[in-house]
């Protein structure tokens, strides 16, 4: 399920479900999400919040100087706040993939172990029981 967005961080929090009959492959492909989430949640709260703290200030200090506060004005906040960021910003970047990259395995996994409880005849096919066929209705 898809939240609404988060005020700060503007990103959009996800309720991963839980089937009754989780595996333990599922589980960690799951688990990894939420993982990433958390990072993504946290590193743009942190980023927004200096964002909105550093503009309110720049733009305290045109009005102080009796400056305009103007789009123009703005773009030169605006570059050098991305410059003073561009470290922050690849060190993410660099995380992140490596997170996304991990994740291939365990999603892996997961949809293998899916594909064999389908093709098991002992398994019964009720409705929400594979990993893929996943019900949001509780």
């Amino acid at each position: 399920m898809i939240g609404t967005p988060d005020p700060i961080s503007n990103l959009r929090p996800v309720k991963y479900y839980i089937p009754p009959n989780e595996s333990a492959e599922e589980k960690e492909w799951r688990e990894s999400c939420i993982k990433v989430d958390q990072f993504n949640e946290e590193f743009w709260h942190h980023n927004n919040t200096l964002f909105v703290k550093a503009k309110a200030d720049y733009e305290a200090q045109l009005i102080e100087k009796g400056e305009e506060v103007t789009a123009e004005a703005l773009s030169v906040f605006y570059k050098d706040f991305l410059n003073k960021a561009y470290g922050r910003q690849m060190e993410y970047n660099r995380t992140w993939w490596k997170m996304n990259i991990a994740q291939l395995y365990p999603g892996f996994k997961a949809a293998i172990r899916s594909l064999k409880s389908k093709n098991d005849t002992t398994v019964s096919q009720v409705k929400g029981n594979g990993f893929w066929e996943k019900s949001f209705e509780s």
